[in-house]
């Protein structure tokens, strides 16, 4: 079907159906129309039901007063999505072709519909099923997709598929065991966050793994595997840690495991390690050294006993450059960059750096107004990265802002919220980081534009000017090419600004942070 056919198609159903409460479909209708079909924000429907279509994709979102969803004999949908709709209670779908299926935000929901039914079903995302218990997807043998985020009541969770590449299990309180990894031979994509009933995993069969990041474990095991960066900054109370026989290991943060009694990190790739905050490794360290039998390690690995590090926040809202600025600050490409609205960051990154003699480290945060998560969940986010990636403190906070996207309201709204949140004393640890500024290097420039903005934000606030221009353009031909090591010239001038900015305003002493259990409670609720 023409692109312009299926706008033409669209635009007759939203003149047709956008106003009505009761929408019953059946066949027929307009039999040509074989492509996809969005039901976006239709604000009085209750009910619908769509049978023997022809569609190939349907996207149902924003439905707040809908309560029924029957779509029956769908033979070419492979596609579907149901998402917003937090009345709905009835959902019925038979499609043996669907490949994708997303159901979001649909709370009332109890049960899913049959899994057992969609043979060829490789993606599968559920989020916000409140009251389902259970899940089984063993019979959908081509999963290779799984993502099971806020279910709350969740006590049982199968997925034993051979095909299963990438899980994500997320905020599922009640969740007190997960399937034997080895039922997941192809693996490579693994997250467990805020399950704080499953505090074991063992992973160490899954040699394909690539990814990992988990919460709330007092033991991992995950050697022989092929884990390039880990991080336990989430599991303050891990005991034991075994990463061993890994080619792949080359970064390993443990700056806030203060519990840590066992750590294997043998046979890796790494050749630095901090422990600098592990009491237990610390004291094993000086007394055994690489004899002990609780702190087994590579025999050329360097290891940090002692370090002052400054802790640089990034904040600010989407596509405002927060990213971008962690990259040059790095000088890496680790953080992914995107000048569009939609979120690339969905969860904080931390990467440390060396600078004139001293140890610096940089957490990029999920961005304001992300697009995937609700303004809760992006505060959650960020107070968890304050409290989990820094035990000694944070240094500075940069708070990102562009001209495209900037408002004073919105910077004083973050000020305020930081303040309610972390209590006063943190906004003298605050700096507003103006980025794509084209006049940085013009003092004259610069001071001319804190005078206007001076006239719509507390004077208080501090300000840096930098302007960081895309180096990941593609290249197509000498121009281009002109045009990378024009703008890598200009980041590294802007690296130095910020820099030399913050060795001289960046306090040695930090701001200190309590367990986020104090912080939560003071997060802002989703309006």
């Amino acid at each position: 079907m023409s692109k312009k056919k299926g706008q033409k198609d669209q635009q007759w159903f939203d003149e047709n159906y956008s106003k009505e409460k009761v929408i019953v479909i059946t066949g027929g209708w307009r039999s040509n129309f074989t492509g996809s079909l969005k039901v976006e924000s239709f604000k009085d429907l209750e009910s619908i039901s769509l049978k023997k279509l022809k569609l190939t994709s349907l996207e149902i979102s924003n439905c707040t007063q809908l309560n029924k969803v029957d779509l029956s004999e769908h033979s070419k949908l492979t596609s579907l999505s149901v998402t917003g709709c937090p009345k709905l209670t009835t959902f019925i779908c038979s499609s043996n072709g669907l490949i994708s299926l997303e159901i979001s935000g649909c709370h009332q929901l109890n049960n899913i519909t049959d899994l057992s039914e969609f043979t060829k079903l490789k993606s599968l995302y559920l989020k916000g099923y409140r009251n389902i218990a259970t899940l089984n997807c063993s019979s959908s043998s081509k999963l290779d997709n799984l993502s099971v985020i806020d279910c709350p009541k969740l006590t049982t969770l199968n997925y034993s598929t051979n095909g299963l590449t990438s899980l994500e299990i997320s905020g599922c309180l009640q969740l007190k065991s997960v399937t034997s990894l080895s039922n997941a031979p192809k693996l490579t994509s693994l997250s467990m966050i805020d399950c704080p009933n499953i505090t074991k995993l063992d992973c160490s069969s899954s040699e394909k793994l690539t990814e990992l990041k988990v919460s709330d474990l007092t033991e991992l095991k995950c050697s022989n595997t092929s884990i390039e960066i880990l991080s336990v900054n989430l599991c303050p109370d891990i005991k034991i840690l075994d990463c061993s026989n890994n080619d792949k290991l080359i970064n390993l943060d443990i700056s806030n495991g203060t519990e840590l009694e066992f750590l294997d990190c043998s046979n890796s790739k790494l050749t630095s390690l901090d422990i600098s905050n592990c009491e237990f490794l610390l004291k094993e360290y000086e007394q055994n050294s690489n004899k002990s039998k609780m702190f087994k390690y590579p025999s050329d690995l360097k290891i940090i006993q002692k370090r002052i590090t400054k802790n640089l926040i990034i904040i600010g809202r989407t596509g405002s450059g927060k990213s971008t600025l962690s990259n040059v600050l790095t000088r890496s490409e680790d953080f992914e960059e995107s000048d569009c609205s939609n979120s690339v960051t969905l969860d904080f990154q931390k990467k440390g750096f060396e600078w004139n003699g001293k140890s610096f480290n940089v957490i990029d945060n999920v961005g304001f107004y992300n697009t995937h998560l609700s303004v809760n969940e992006v505060w959650h986010k960020i107070a968890r990265s304050f409290c989990s990636t820094m035990p000694e403190g944070i240094s500075q906070i940069l708070l990102v802002v562009d001209d495209s996207r900037f408002s004073a309201a919105e910077v004083e709204k973050i000020f305020g919220l930081l303040n309610s949140i972390f209590e006063n004393d943190i906004l003298d640890y605050v700096t507003i980081v103006r980025t794509k500024f084209n006049n940085f290097k013009s003092k004259k420039e610069c001071d001319a534009d804190k005078k206007l903005r001076n006239e719509i934000i507390n004077p208080r606030r501090n300000i840096v000017y930098v302007n960081n221009p895309p180096t990941n353009i593609q290249i197509i031909d000498e121009e281009d090419e002109e045009v990378v090591i024009i703008n890598k010239k200009i980041r590294e001038r802007s690296r130095k600004i910020i820099l030399d900015y913050l060795y001289k305003t960046c306090q040695d002493n930090y701001f200190k942070l309590k367990p986020l259990d104090q912080y939560v409670s003071r997060l802002p609720n989703n309006q």
